[in-house]
């Protein structure tokens, strides 16, 4: 398979902003934050990843990484490096495709697809790009029903946010003490809420964060024409390289 047909700018080309953006599905029996995860399984990983919304085509597995380091991004070409881990119960996938500033919230639709694919699985995810200021989307699925879905610049007012945190605390029995550590101030402004530690904390009550002696794949794709449309927009600013910001 040849390079993707999608793109207008050359593989070379720079990236200007850089962000996270992970997008996590744990189905039940939830692991629990003291689990140990089994070993990365990388044939279900090339499964998830051909099927992920985003995602047109799988070209090859360009290699296994350590769970916590993160496949190069400096160029356009590395804008098409997802990395995905399997570990028994848990799959992660980081895709620069997730983050998106203009009014579309790929996260968001991927999580909801999620949802509705593993009606039993908790899903949560992060999507963030850092320019003057840092631009986040949010979501957190509980599958007893708690729904959060929060998106907007940091330190700004208008933020698109839906659901409720408290409900968000009460699903996962995060603890008072946990959000006070972590600096979650459930009456905050969404500008000012810790949208991340949230995210974390959510996290961590069904599964281990800790990731250190974890595998992942990391793998070539070919997204679809709308996710390069919007990776080029996003990461790199249009195919004369200026930004939209």
């Amino acid at each position: 398979m040849t390079d993707n047909d999608f793109w207008d700018c050359p593989p070379e080309q720079g990236i200007a902003q850089h962000g996270e953006f992970r997008l996590t599905l744990v189905e039940r029996p939830f692991p629990g934050g003291a689990a140990e995860l089994p070993a990365h399984d990388p044939v279900r990983a090339r499964e998830f990843a051909g099927a992920f919304g985003t995602i047109d085509a799988v070209v090859e597995e360009a290699g296994r990484i350590e769970a916590t380091e993160r496949p190069p991004f400096e160029t356009r070409a590395d804008l098409d490096l997802v990395g995905v881990g399997c570990w028994g119960a848990v799959t992660e996938v980081n895709d620069p495709a997730l983050v998106v500033t203009g009014g579309a919230f790929p996260l968001a639709d991927q999580a909801q697809a999620l949802a509705e694919s593993f009606p039993g699985a908790v899903v949560i995810g992060s999507a963030t790009i850092d320019h003057n200021m840092t631009y986040g989307t949010h979501v957190i699925h509980h599958p007893d029903g708690a729904r959060l879905f929060a998106a907007g610049w940091s330190g700004e007012g208008d933020w698109d946010v839906e659901g409720s945190p408290r409900q968000v605390v009460d699903a996962f029995g995060v603890r008072p003490e946990d959000l006070e550590r972590k600096g979650v101030d459930l009456d905050a402004d969404p500008g000012d809420f810790a949208w991340q530690a949230l995210v974390r904390l959510a996290l961590q009550s069904v599964s281990p964060l800790l990731r250190k002696g974890r595998e992942l794949s990391v793998f070539r794709v070919r997204h679809t024409e709308g996710a390069t449309g919007d990776l080029e927009e996003t990461w790199i600013g249009g195919p004369d390289g200026f930004g939209s910001f």
